[in-house]
């Protein structure tokens, strides 16, 4: 997630290949729940989270996660 648009998670979303959402979060209201931001709020520290439709978070990893760790911890959580 960051404040980025929707549009622009979708065409990043499609470029990788992923089968799932982005959350554009503009107000950074989202990223200051999950402290996500960088000092002073400005920038975002790169999270992945993966929630389940229960709203349960699933999996959690700072910087990078790859594509396939997010998609084995869905699928067993699953």
């Amino acid at each position: 997630m960051n404040p980025a648009s929707v549009q622009s998670h979708r065409n990043y979303s499609e470029k990788k290949g992923y089968a799932f959402p982005i959350l554009s979060d503009p107000g950074e209201t989202v990223l200051a729940k999950y402290k996500n931001q960088k000092l002073r709020g400005k920038s975002v520290l790169r999270t992945v989270y993966a929630i389940n439709p229960k709203g349960t978070v699933i999996f959690a990893e700072r910087g990078h996660a790859s594509y396939d760790a997010i998609m084995d911890i869905i699928k067993a959580k699953s």
